[in-house]
């Protein structure tokens, strides 16, 4: 799910090599793709115990190498959650089964056409594109905070900053800058379980390609089938692959 790009300096001393982070994915995708192959409802299951697992995983390495410095992030703080997040298809199920669970319908109706007018903002643009963009995450709350939280992507959970006023400064104007600092450790961890899962959902035999958030999420609502499409091998999420993705991971081999 990760490219060289986008991976964290590690302190030389780490435990964490590449190594580890690679086998932390086989290991996922071993254990999560009988889930995946199981149908919609295993392959949101398969996302449910991902998502525990980047948890469990962080917390290990958080108590045997903390972050250099606290972590920033605290609830309510929505500063990031502007930027292009990608997805696997059964995290978006999940996302969309929650939703339906617990929104009435007056309010799962509003949620959608939020969704589709940020999708319709941001729709094919690339990473430094959508970052210049300024949409916010329409899944966020009125007090900025994440509307399902319990349910949120692995990418939203490995986002972990040193530096809550560095990351306001950044989300600015952020051409050309780097992103704020974070702890590397928690980031790889949960890329790692999160590539596992797209693995698993390629080992069972289905599409584990990543998808652009808002897009993958306003077909999943727009299509409630959406889930039995995907299982059935039919190309109901073709729309919300991220090109940027493919053609960076394409290139690389």
């Amino acid at each position: 799910m990760t490219d060289e790009r986008r991976s964290l300096p590690l302190a030389s001393s780490s435990r964490y090599s590449p190594e580890i982070f690679v086998a932390i994915a086989e290991g996922e995708a071993k254990a999560l793709a009988p889930r995946v192959a199981e149908g919609p409802e295993g392959a949101i299951e398969a996302a449910r115990i991902a998502s525990e697992r980047a948890v469990a995983l962080t917390d290990a390495a958080h108590a045997h190498e903390p972050p250099d410095r606290p972590i920033a992030c605290q609830k309510g703080c929505s500063t990031c959650c502007q930027a292009k997040v990608l997805v696997v298809a059964p995290e978006v199920l999940r996302i969309a089964a929650h939703l339906s669970a617990t929104c009435s319908p007056e309010k799962l109706a509003a949620l959608l056409v939020r969704v589709q007018a940020a999708d319709a903002r941001t729709r094919g643009l690339t990473r430094a594109a959508r970052a210049e963009a300024h949409v916010p995450c329409p899944l966020l709350d009125a007090d900025g905070g994440c509307g399902v939280h319990p349910v949120r992507p692995l990418v939203c959970r490995s986002w972990t900053s040193y530096d809550a006023g560095a990351c306001e400064r950044y989300w600015e104007a952020p051409a050309g800058k780097p992103t704020p600092p974070q702890w590397p450790i928690g980031y790889e961890l949960a890329q790692a379980v999160l590539a596992g899962l797209g693995k698993a959902c390629f080992d069972a035999g289905r599409d584990g390609t990543p998808l652009e958030l808002i897009a993958a999420l306003r077909i999943a609502l727009e299509r409630p089938t959406a889930g039995e499409r995907w299982h059935k091998r039919l190309p109901v999420f073709s729309g919300a692959k991220d090109a940027e993705w493919i053609e960076a991971n394409v290139r690389s081999g």
